[in-house]
């Protein structure tokens, strides 16, 4: 069990340090609409890891830490290829010193959104994070791999997801205990994550790319 959680928790770190859904919940608890929004949104984002985990368990894939087939090698190279697409992507969008920060169009939609809206954002900021879906599935493969018993799997997937949610709790935690004292801390952070939100993703990618790459030559030559 001490070993799957091991395994688990750089997998969780992954989709925990994601720059977006931090700062749409950090968005949404500074608006002055709907305060289930933030919850809304958290639940989605639950939701969808669990279904994802449990999926990849029950569908039995085997976990890219075995020596994957060489189709399985060229899809890993395929997407590694596109990731670091992606990671440059990031780097050239990224705000240089003294630019002002961009108002991306998702942020404005975050101003009238609503607790159904908030739920289904959560749901696709996970499906369309290719490193998410990766880490999630991968997950669920190392479960699965591990052979536990059916309670210690129920652990390891509630392990899994808390932490891949704990930096989107974080801030809904902190204001529903500061109240309005939490406003300047989480406008430090909102600050923070735009202006470096992207070099952190670039970053992520990279080495995302980096570790599927590798995996995926060493097979195919």
């Amino acid at each position: 069990m001490k070993t799957t959680l091991t395994e688990l928790l750089p997998l969780a770190a992954v989709i925990a340090i994601s720059p977006v859904p931090i700062l749409a919940v950090i968005m949404m608890l500074l608006t002055d609409r709907e305060r289930a929004n933030p919850l809304a949104f958290l639940a989605g984002w639950v939701c969808i890891l669990t279904v994802l985990v449990v999926g990849a368990l029950l569908s039995g894939i085997d976990s890219v830490s075995t020596t994957p087939s060489k189709t399985v090698a060229v899809i890993f190279v395929a997407v590694g290829v596109a990731l670091i697409a992606l990671a440059i992507h990031e780097w050239r969008l990224r705000p240089r010193h003294g630019e002002p920060h961009r108002i991306e169009p998702w942020m404005k939609f975050l101003h009238t959104v609503t607790p159904p809206r908030a739920f289904a954002l959560g749901i696709g900021l996970v499906i369309v994070a290719v490193k998410d879906l990766l880490s999630a599935v991968q997950a669920g493969a190392v479960i699965h791999g591990d052979s536990l018993p059916a309670g210690q799997e129920i652990v390891a997937i509630a392990f899994f997801v808390v932490v891949s949610s704990l930096l989107i709790l974080i801030p809904i935690a902190v204001a529903a205990s500061f109240g309005e004292r939490a406003l300047p801390t989480l406008h430090r952070w909102r600050n923070w994550l735009e202006r470096h939100g992207r070099l952190v993703l670039a970053c992520l990618f990279a080495l995302i790319a980096l570790l599927l790459l590798l995996q995926g030559l060493s097979v195919l030559f």
